[in-house]
């Protein structure tokens, strides 16, 4: 189980560390797998704020703050009140809406229907949604990569952009969690554990990202996305 683990969070890091997304996609039906989707969402989180922190520390010099302030504004505080939802709704039903909604987000990735205006209307309306789906399901990359998408940065710039949004909502997310007595020692360490593997695999990303072609890399993670989240669905 560790060695898969691993090995997904080096997957997870290396293609979320290329095309800004994909880490959460590719964690959250695993661990679910192995644990159920009220010990995955937690455990993802730890991992994929490691991952970010990683990845926003990697380049910090290309970070743009204001527009990740503007994404961060709506973003915060609704990403506390997703994370409250998850404390109280059904299970069950959370790993059901889970799938659908990786599936209908893969789809709209390979279909290239994630087209936003430019603006800060985008960044304050996209945050707000990114926040809560965020803290709801734990599966936000697609829309906050298709937020910050629209602010036509270069490759690293877009990349550690949106890692420093999605770093402070998974803290967000941790210390809510907690509040909730839904994190303990036990889930930060699995936490730890696979966000070491996603930190090497952003390290080897973000310096190979300059010669990479994002599109192939989003339409396999979301082709692979399709299938996972539809196989954990039926055998839920």
């Amino acid at each position: 189980m560790y060695f898969i683990l691993t090995l997904v969070g080096l997957v997870a890091g290396t293609l979320s560390g290329s095309v800004g997304f994909g880490g959460g996609m590719i964690l959250l039906p695993v661990i679910t797998y192995f644990y159920g989707v009220e010990i995955a969402v937690p455990v993802s989180t730890i991992a994929q704020m490691m991952s970010n922190l990683s990845r926003a520390a990697m380049g910090w010099r290309q970070i743009h703050w204001r527009q990740v302030a503007w994404f961060l504004v709506p973003a915060l505080p609704l990403t506390a009140l997703g994370a409250f939802g998850f404390s109280v709704v059904d299970k069950t039903i959370m790993t059901r809406v889970l799938c659908v909604c990786l599936i209908v987000f893969s789809v709209m990735k390979v279909r290239g229907k994630i087209h936003l205006p430019a603006g800060r209307k985008t960044m304050l309306v996209g945050g707000g949604l990114t926040g809560f789906i965020n803290g709801l399901l734990g599966i936000s990359g697609p829309l906050s990569s298709a937020v910050f998408l629209t602010l036509g940065l270069s490759p690293v710039a877009y990349i550690v952009s949106e890692a420093t949004a999605a770093a402070a909502m998974h803290i967000v997310k941790a210390v809510t969690y907690g509040k909730f007595d839904l994190m303990n020692m036990h889930i930060f360490l699995n936490g730890f554990f696979i966000g070491c593997a996603m930190m090497l695999g952003n390290f080897i990303a973000l310096r190979l990202v300059s010669h990479v072609n994002k599109k192939p890399y989003q339409r396999v993670v979301a082709c692979v996305m399709i299938a996972v989240s539809l196989w954990l669905f039926v055998t839920v």
